[in-house]
């Protein structure tokens, strides 16, 4: 079996890493190099929201040197990828232009959501202990060096997530100014980080009791290098087989803590063998887990070593050569989106009959419009969120779901896409825009989509605009070029009927299909 020879670059908020991997269907993702170079990128974004022209110059050095040891591997394909580092910063354009014309590399801006969820397919590519934990209450924390992004797991399925501008980085680079006036800075840290910990669990904890705890990030390497050359009192490097030790617990935990607060950054560095820049990190991070114990009261936490390269990795593993992950991701994107539509106090049954009737319509042409998987996961959370504006006003739901949507992070699909489907929910009861009002936030290809994923869901909206569940049975049939929507009702029909031949006029427009309602009355 052909063996690929891959390479993954992270231009981070404090190193710009390298690693080189085998990827086969056999050995899946197999670690063959690794390099970094420590880098400034996050220091100026956190405090000048800007890239001075000396990082540019130090981060296109080191890629050109990245370069050189691609090619004593023969790499056949590379992804290179940026965080919150050149997310934020207010030069991003100008930095990926400098790069792209010294080094000929293309960097892609990671959009937060498309950031953690890297992480989340690397763990679950890799950690046989995730299917396992988040079948009962289990907290994702992935520390970032700009932030934390908290996810909730419990029945083997994520049903919430949440970005906290919270990372180690930026903690430090956030208080560096006040660092001098107090005698007890770290106690300034702990603060800090806990009031918006707080306001976390009071939002999202209320009734999840957490047992277990899971930490990832491009922090913990170090971390996890510390606990294990320590043996505290209960505190050993291997657990009672002699296999290596990849969780504490709450005391063992503690004990931890208060050894590595006690210890100066420069004692850090030099026992780790790690700069003095990745050592400060090292505090606020533990801070941060130690926090996240005490607030959730969890029993356990696990410590991965897995970074933002391996996810790159296990992306390219599952695109290229299918190399599928045992958790079903589908389905956490999908339950996280129905958490939302509950916090919106949507209508439960209405929502179920519009997914049911949409999805029906979407399988039936798919294959003559060439419309995706991909295509039908951004239909079905439109039809799960597309009456969430109706907790803020019913005069104008469509409008206030577009702005809850766009405001709202869904881990799984990329920014481009949820400002896809914030589009598809904002015309379901108002003309679908021309492309040329549109045309800033979409390419053509993307605007045509768009189209054809509203016409849908306006049918299955029309389908139960009583909200009261007439059809008990739908079937979708296409014949040649007309959809046949018949729907099983003793009832009185005439609001749908009207309201789908209104909506059908759009859906034969974009689809050159003449949809057409059919009442079969069953006794």
């Amino acid at each position: 079996m052909a063996v690929i020879t891959f390479a993954a670059i992270d231009v981070g908020s404090h190193q710009t890493s390298l690693r080189i991997y085998e990827i086969s269907k056999q050995i899946g993702t197999r670690e063959l190099d690794y390099v970094y170079h420590t880098s400034r990128l996050g220091y100026e974004t956190y405090s000048t929201n800007h890239i001075s022209s000396q990082s540019i110059n130090t981060l296109c050095t080191i890629l050109n040197g990245f370069s050189d040891k691609m090619k004593e591997y023969s790499v056949a394909d590379y992804m290179i990828t940026a965080t919150s580092a050149l997310r934020e910063a207010d030069n991003n354009l100008i930095v990926l232009d400098q790069v792209k014309q010294r080094t000929g590399f293309q960097i892609k801006i990671l959009s937060n959501s498309e950031q953690r969820f890297l992480f989340y397919k690397a763990i679950a590519l890799k950690e046989n202990t995730f299917h396992r934990l988040i079948q009962k209450g289990t907290l994702l924390i992935d520390i970032g060096g700009g932030s934390l992004q908290l996810s909730l797991f419990d029945k083997s399925a994520m049903i919430a997530t949440q970005n906290i501008l919270l990372g180690p980085l930026r903690i430090n680079e956030t208080l560096e100014f006040i660092k001098n006036s107090t005698d007890n800075y770290l106690n300034l840290i702990y603060e800090y980080i806990s009031h918006d910990l707080h306001a976390y669990r009071k939002m999202f904890l209320k009734n999840i009791k957490v047992k277990n705890i899971i930490v990832i990030g491009n922090q913990l390497p170090s971390f996890i290098q510390y606990l294990s050359t320590h043996n505290f009192d209960r505190l050993l490097p291997v657990d009672a087989r002699g296999s290596k030790k990849d969780s504490v617990n709450r005391s063992e935990y503690e004990e931890f803590y208060r050894s590595m607060i006690a210890q100066k950054p420069e004692e850090l560095g030099q026992e780790l063998n790690i700069s003095l820049e990745q050592a400060s990190l090292l505090i606020p991070t533990a801070m941060i887990c130690h926090n996240i114990f005490e607030k959730t009261q969890a029993e356990q936490m696990w410590l991965s070593d897995i970074t933002i390269c391996d996810g790159i990795a296990a992306d390219f593993a599952e695109r290229k050569i299918k190399l599928v992950p045992a958790h079903n991701f589908t389905n956490d994107i999908l339950s996280a989106a129905r958490r939302i539509a509950e916090r919106y106090q949507y209508s439960v049954k209405h929502t179920a009959a519009v997914e049911s009737t949409a999805l029906k319509i979407f399988d039936a042409v798919k294959k003559q419009n060439h419309l995706t998987k991909q295509d039908r996961l951004m239909l079905q959370i439109a039809a799960i969120l597309h009456t969430c504006g109706a907790f803020i006003n019913v005069n104008d739901i469509g409008e206030n779901t577009y702005k809850i949507v766009t405001s709202t992070e869904i881990i799984g699909i990329s920014h481009k896409q949820r400002m896809m489907v914030a589009t598809v929910v904002r015309y379901l009861k108002t003309k679908f825009p021309q492309y040329s009002h549109l045309s800033d936030s979409f390419e053509r290809e993307e605007y045509i989509k768009i189209t054809k994923l509203n016409a849908i869901l306006c049918l299955a909206d029309a389908m139960d605009r009583s909200h009261l569940q007439k059809f008990k049975k739908i079937t979708v049939v296409l014949r040649r070029n007309i959809l046949y929507v018949t729907g099983h009702s003793l009832y009185d029909i005439a609001l749908e009927q009207g309201i789908f031949s209104h909506h059908g006029d759009f859906f034969a427009e974009v689809f050159g299909i003449t949809p057409l309602l059919k009442q079969k009355k069953d006794f």
